[in-house]
C-alpha cells in the first residue's frame, strides 16, 4: 500500500476512528463477463488494499462492473501502457468513485509511524511465547506503551495478551518482572510452544523460554545420538532434554528454578519421555558432581538402560515400542550448559570429577576408563577477540593454563546478538583429562 494512514501524532489512547481515510479513485466501467481477464492483466493497475474490495456493482448496469484502480493512478497516463491501450480498444468508460480506508486496513507498522514522534520506524517486534506476544519497549516508546499493545493485540490474530519486560532476567532463576499493555490479563501467563516436534507448556512468568532460541536448540541436538547420555545442568522447562529423549537419548535434567523443575517434569510426562528424562531441582555445580558420580556408579553396575518409547500410531491398534536401548558408556557423552551469563564459570565443577567418581588420579590402563564428554557451554562476550576471549575464560575456570588455550580441543560456535556489542555464543569444549582427574583445587 503506496499511501499512509493519516498522521496522529502524540495520541496515547488508541482512537481507531481517527485512522479513517477517503480515498477519490479513478474506476473503469467495463462489462462483467470481462472481469477475470482483466483483473489478471491488469494486476499491476487494479487497486489492492487488504479487505477492501476492488471490483464493485455498477448501480446503472448489471452487465457491467466498476474495477477499481490504485488511488496512485490519478489519471490514465499514470496507468499501464496495456491499460491505455484495453481502453482505447474496447472504449471502456472511466468514472470517478471514492474507498474509504479505516483502521482494520493499515498494518501495526503504518499506524504506529502515524503516531508516534519518529516516523521512521515502530516497534512492533516481539517475541511469541503461544499466545503471549512479549515486547521489550525502549525507553522513549513506554509513554506510548497501552497504545503500542493495543495496536500489536489488533494487528495479531493469535495472540491475546501482550506484554513488557520490565526489568533484566535474573540470574538465578532466570525470569523477570513484565507488565501488561494489552489483552486479557485474566488468560494468565500458561504458553503452550510447539518446538523440534515437543510440546511445551509452562508458566511464562515464572521460567525462562526464549523462541529465538529454536535454531540453537536443534542444532545441539542433532548431535546427540540416539544412545547416548546428556547431562543438561540448566534444563529450563526442556528444550534440549525432551526432545533429545525423543531422539532415544538418556538425559539427566536439572533446574534450579522450582517452577522450571515442575515444567520439565510435566513436559516429560506430556511427550511420553518420562523415563528417559530423570530431573533435578538443584543447584548446578552440586548436580555435575553428583550426576556424574551416580551415573558412574549405575553404569558400572550395568543397571543404565535407555527404556522403550512408544510409537506414534493413528491406527486403532495398539501402538508398538522401541526396544530398550543399552547404555554403554562410563561417563555422559554430552553436557549442556544453557545460563550464559554465568554458564562459563561453572566449569570449575569439573575440576576433579572422575577423581572423585573413579576414586583414583588417572585413567585406567585396561582401557575402561569414562569416556571424556563434550561440554556445550552458552555465554556472551563484548570482546573483538571473542574466539580469544571465551577459550581463555573457560581455562580460567577449568584451571587449565591459560596461556595453552589454543591446545584445548573445542569449538566456539555464534548463536546470535542479543545486543549492541553483545553476542551469544556455544563453546563446545571436550573435557581435558587433566582437568577430569585434577585434585579439585588446581589441575
Amino acid at each position: 500500500m503506496a499511501f499512509k494512514p493519516p498522521t496522529c501524532r502524540g495520541m496515547k489512547e488508541l482512537d481507531r476512528g481517527a485512522f479513517s481515510l477517503t480515498l477519490p479513485v479513478v474506476a473503469l466501467r467495463v462489462p462483467t463477463r470481462s472481469i477475470g481477464a482483466i483483473k489478471a492483466e491488469l494486476a499491476s493497475d487494479v487497486l489492492r488494499i487488504p479487505k477492501l474490495r476492488n471490483v464493485v456493482d455498477d448501480q446503472a448496469s448489471t452487465a457491467h462492473k466498476i474495477v477499481l484502480l490504485r488511488p496512485e493512478i490519478a489519471r490514465l497516463d499514470d496507468a499501464s501502457d496495456r491499460l491505455r491501450e484495453l481502453v482505447r480498444e474496447n472504449t471502456w468508460e472511466t468514472v470517478a468513485h471514492e474507498v474509504t480506508v479505516g483502521y482494520d486496513h493499515w498494518s501495526a507498522d503504518e499506524i504506529l509511524k502515524a503516531v508516534l514522534p519518529d516516523a521512521t520506524q515502530a516497534p512492533t517486534s516481539y517475541e511469541q511465547i503461544g499466545h503471549i506476544a512479549h515486547m521489550n519497549l525502549r525507553d522513549e516508546y513506554l509513554e506510548y506503551k497501552n497504545l503500542i499493545g493495543q495496536v500489536v493485540l489488533d494487528k495479531s490474530p493469535a495472540i491475546s495478551l501482550v506484554v513488557n519486560k520490565l526489568d533484566t532476567i535474573d540470574s538465578t532463576f532466570r525470569n523477570f518482572q513484565m507488565e501488561v499493555l494489552a489483552g486479557d490479563a485474566d488468560a494468565g501467563y500458561v504458553a503452550t510452544v510447539k518446538e523440534n516436534d515437543c510440546t511445551f507448556r509452562f508458566d511464562f512468568s515464572k521460567v525462562y523460554w526464549n523462541s529465538r532460541l529454536h535454531t540453537e536448540h536443534e542444532r545441539l541436538i542433532k548431535m546427540f545420538a540416539k544412545g547416548s547420555s546428556i547431562c543438561d545442568v540448566m534444563a529450563g522447562v526442556g528444550p534440549f532434554a525432551i526432545p533429545a529423549a525423543k531422539r532415544g537419548v538418556m538425559v539427566w535434567a536439572n533446574d534450579l528454578n522450582p517452577a522450571s523443575y515442575e515444567a520439565l517434569c510435566d513436559n516429560s510426562e506430556r511427550n511420553k519421555v518420562k523415563g528417559r528424562v530423570r530431573a533435578f531441582n538443584m543447584d548446578g555445580r552440586d548436580f555435575i558432581r553428583k550426576a556424574f558420580a551416580d551415573y558412574y556408579a549405575l553404569a558400572k553396575d550395568g543397571s543404565l538402560t535407555i527404556p522403550a518409547a512408544p510409537k506414534s500410531s493413528a491406527s486403532k491398534t495398539k501402538p508398538k515400542a522401541d526396544p530398550p536401548i543399552a547404555i554403554t558408556s562410563c561417563s555422559f557423552d554430552h553436557v549442556v550448559m544453557n545460563l550464559p551469563a554465568i554458564a562459563i564459570e561453572f566449569l570449575d565443577a569439573f575440576r576433579g570429577v572422575f577423581r572423585q567418581m573413579t576414586n583414583s588420579d588417572e585413567p585406567a590402563v585396561d582401557g575402561s576408563a569414562p569416556n571424556l564428554p563434550l561440554i556445550h557451554t552458552h555465554c556472551f562476550t563484548k570482546s573483538d577477540e571473542p574466539e580469544r576471549d571465551i577459550l581463555q575464560r573457560a581455562c580460567r575456570a577449568l584451571g587449565y593454563p591459560e596461556d595453552k588455550y589454543k591446545e584445548l580441543d573445542a569449538d566456539v560456535h555464534y548463536v546470535r546478538k542479543v545486543a549492541p556489542n553483545k553476542d551469544m555464543y556455544c563453546l563446545s569444549l571436550r573435557l581435558p583429562e587433566s582437568v577430569a582427574y585434577a585434585a579439585t583445587s588446581a589441575v
